[in-house]
């Protein structure tokens, strides 16, 4: 009983406990959930309050922790600190609006400017209609600079390139800037008067990050202008100049009908880009252009500059999720996303001259913009996706191997252009960006029905243009273009580089030395081409650069009509043995003759082509250049180069005078590896190989003593010819002290064992102002003096 009584209190109290227990987890889950439901209901008045009044004194990171309270139940996909932001742009009122249709962030978005989020940006689009559209129709380009560094560039006449207020000479005041006006100037140009200065006001813009507000202008071409023909985005950095130096230090178009017409109408697209460059911007060190090597460097980037980006985070997810998605290489979408078509879309050219490329063009800037809205901010992330989901395909014309070093030009279903990717090695980093777009073959035209303004005079200064060819095994380069080109000259000299390189080998080449031009291992013309780019734009600009296996004489008019008339004289001779030098003394002299007339006629074709080039150019630009150099592969500048020694000295023409070699050098002949002309006399060594081919060189022959010829078995040799041609042309010829013209012919050999080593060879020694060869001399070797078997 005792124990019966026991265990029924027990039980009483364990279950009173246990009802205790219940109503505190009720109260307690009650209250949290109460908690919980106000936390909720202030997080949606707190982002409704965002939304509606557009708050922008709430920090970032504050709506980063709300979208990481909210946003990861709604939206596992997006992380951007500004997903909650509204998206203004809407499509519905137009008959085709443009549509999200290649993004994949799971929203359905148009964009237009219908409705009341994009009143303001309609109002907008009507002002700089009513003002412009008229005169502006043919040609738009525009950029934004959004915040008071930019502002302040578009303020300092200094800060603007000559380049700038020149070109808008040409094509008139359809330049445009969109500025916030933070000063409250309240000006409408730039302070050169290039740049019309549409002034929009940043609280009624929807984005807290002007990056993000940026976009919205840079992708909305079709929005902002739908009355323009032909539309070009610049980012305002490509206009600032630097150092005070009022040059155009990125190569951008003097003329942007042609620029235009050299991109999307020569490839036939509706919008055209610039590859990204193989550069450390880029993709920091990594020995490939990939989606991956420029995340990372984002990433890298980031730690020195936090500007870079709104959220790091961001950027990172987003690498990941579109590698995640593009895994499965058996789907079109993830093969067109690994090949890597990454762009840098600081220059982006739009035809809108179509409803067909106004529909794309369209698609693409909105689709572009919704995963900026959804992911970061760093749009050149955004675009391999977005390009693998629009349906586009690589050319199989351009889906050739190295195709990542060429242009790229991306069809539709039906086969139709839609989309170009200029080559990287043309990207404006290498100082060339507008002459490296241009085809080989294209002609200069007049545009009446494009660009019926006359050229345009770019005062610069002295300008210099320098001919290099030969092959690309004895090309020597960093060094020379150290000596021979300062980075940064005293007073102002603007040399432009034209190369003509061949892959093969010199024909009349006996020896078993291999030149290894400062170990250059690259095998196709692509590799080399963006090899030779980037070596010279640490240093000036690429005027021209033509890399070939060899240069086609052969099918040469000129040269096959002289070559049949050779053959009628001498029918069972090489055509090339008499023409331009002669010398068969022995038929081993004759076959070497034979073909160091193939490779001279074929180093003066590649001049030719050069000069072409570099008139085209200077008509183009509306200049002359005042002097040119022509170089051979092998030259090798030791010292600096001072070119206002040049400028100093009488005569039409400088070469190394040559005066102290033993043996003498015989005076019928001139130096041709190298010479320095003024503009007035170029002309004829810009056209030697067409003088030359219609030239009796036999005259060249009459002067010359019997010893000399041996009979009629030697004539004259490619120095002979030089001089002789010279004086006949009556041009001043001033010989320049070897000092003055610092440079020795070099050659860098191959070893057996992988090494390598540089030696003098063809010495060229002066009495006056001699060159004096110091232990810190690069090269101080002779060739002759090194016993090659030892080594």
């Amino acid at each position: 009983m005792c124990v019966w009584d026991y265990n029924t209190k027990s039980r009483k109290k364990r279950r009173s406990r246990l009802a205790m227990i219940k109503v505190k987890i009720r109260k307690r889950w009650m209250r949290y959930s109460f908690f919980a439901l106000g936390l909720m209901l202030f997080l949606n008045i707190l982002c409704g309050f965002r939304i509606a009044f557009g708050i922008s004194s709430i920090e970032k990171k504050s709506f980063s922790f709300l979208r990481r309270l909210k946003g990861d139940f709604t939206n596992a996909v997006c992380r951007s600190p500004e997903l909650y932001t509204p998206w203004i742009l809407d499509g519905t009122c137009m008959d085709q609006p443009h549509r999200t249709s290649f993004s994949s962030t799971g929203q359905t978005r148009s964009c237009g400017l219908c409705g009341e989020k994009a009143a303001y940006l309609r109002t907008i689009r009507d002002e700089i209609a009513e003002k412009y559209e008229h005169k502006c129709k043919n040609l738009v380009v525009y950029g934004a600079a959004l915040g008071e560094k930019y502002e302040k560039w578009m303020r300092t006449r200094s800060a603007m390139g000559e380049h700038i207020s020149m070109v808008q000479k040409r094509h008139g005041h359809c330049f445009f800037q969109f500025v916030f006006d933070t000063d409250g100037k309240g000006d409408f140009t730039s302070d050169d008067g290039s740049q019309i200065l549409i002034v929009i006001d940043p609280t009624r813009m929807p984005y807290n990050n002007h990056r993000r507000n940026t976009k919205i202008l840079k992708f909305s071409p079709g929005l902002l202008f739908p009355w323009a023909d032909r539309v070009i985005w610049q980012d305002a950095k490509l206009l600032k100049t630097f150092d005070n130096n009022r040059r155009n230090p990125f190569g951008l178009p003097s003329n942007y009908i042609l620029h235009f017409n050299r991109t999307v109408q020569q490839f036939a697209t509706c919008a055209s880009f610039m590859g990204l460059p193989h550069h450390p911007n880029a993709v920091d060190k990594s020995p490939v252009v990939s989606f991956q090597a420029h995340c990372d460097t984002l990433t890298t980037a980031y730690n020195k500059r936090q500007t870079l980006t709104d959220d790091l985070d961001a950027v990172l997810y987003q690498c990941k999720h579109y590698q995640k998605q593009h895994s499965n290489l058996t789907l079109h979408t993830s093969r067109v996303f690994h090949q890597d078509a990454l762009v840098d879309s600081a220059f982006i050219v739009y035809d809108m001259r179509s409803s067909e490329c106004q529909k794309f063009n369209g698609d693409l800037g909105c689709s572009w913009l919704d995963e900026i809205h959804c992911h970061s901010d760093r749009d050149q992330v955004s675009f391999p996706h977005i390009l693998a989901n629009s349906g586009l395909s690589l050319s199989p014309q351009f889906d050739v191997p190295g195709q990542e070093l060429r242009d790229r030009v991306y069809i539709n279903q039906n086969n139709v252009p839609m989309l170009h990717v200029a080559k990287r090695s043309c990207h404006w980093y290498y100082r060339s960006f507008s002459r490296c777009v241009a085809s080989d073959e294209e002609k200069m035209r007049n545009q009446n029905n494009n660009d019926d303004s006359p050229s345009v005079m770019f005062p610069t200064g002295l300008r210099v243009a320098v001919f290099v060819t030969g092959t690309v095994a004895r090309f020597m380069n960093d060094e020379s273009l150290g000596h021979l080109i300062h980075p940064k000259p005293k007073k102002s000299i603007l040399v432009d580089y034209y190369v003509s390189m061949t892959m093969a080998k010199d024909d009349h080449v006996q020896s078993d030395i291999t030149y290894n031009s400062n170990n250059i291992t690259l095998h196709s013309s692509a590799d080399i081409d963006e090899y030779v780019r980037k070596t010279i734009g640490g240093f000036t600009s690429v005027g021209a650069l033509d890399i070939q296996e060899r240069i086609d004489i052969d099918s040469e008019p000129m040269l096959k009509a002289r070559r049949k008339k050779a053959l009628q004289e001498n029918p069972n001779e090489d055509p090339d043995l008499r023409f331009p030098s002669f010398d068969i003394r022995s038929e081993e002299i004759g076959r070497w003759t034979a073909s160091a007339n193939r490779n001279h006629l074929r180093m003066h074709l590649a001049i030719q082509n050069l000069w072409k080039s570099a008139l085209k150019w200077e008509e183009e630009e509306g200049f002359q250049y005042d002097y040119v150099i022509f170089l051979g592969d092998d030259q090798l500048w030791l010292s600096d180069f001072n070119f206002y020694n040049m400028v100093q000295e009488d005569g039409d023409v400088f070469i190394p005078p040559c005066d102290a070699k033993d043996p003498p050098l015989f005076s019928a002949k001139q130096p041709d590896h190298a010479l320095i002309s003024r503009r007035k006399a170029a002309g004829f060594f810009g056209k030697y190989y067409s003088m030359l081919v219609q030239t009796d060189v036999k005259e060249c022959m009459q002067p010359l003593n019997e010893t000399l010829k041996q009979g009629k078995n030697r004539g004259c040799n490619s120095a002979m010819l030089l001089k002789w041609l010279c004086n006949k042309h009556q041009l001043k010829v001033t010989k320049v002290g070897h000092s003055r013209l610092p440079f020795r012919r070099s050659v860098n050999v191959k070893l057996g064992n992988g090494s390598s080593v540089k030696c003098f060879h063809k010495f060229c020694p002066s009495q006056v102002y001699p060159l004096q060869i110091t232990n810190e001399t690069i090269v101080t070797h002779s060739c002759d003096d090194i016993n090659w078997n030892n080594i």
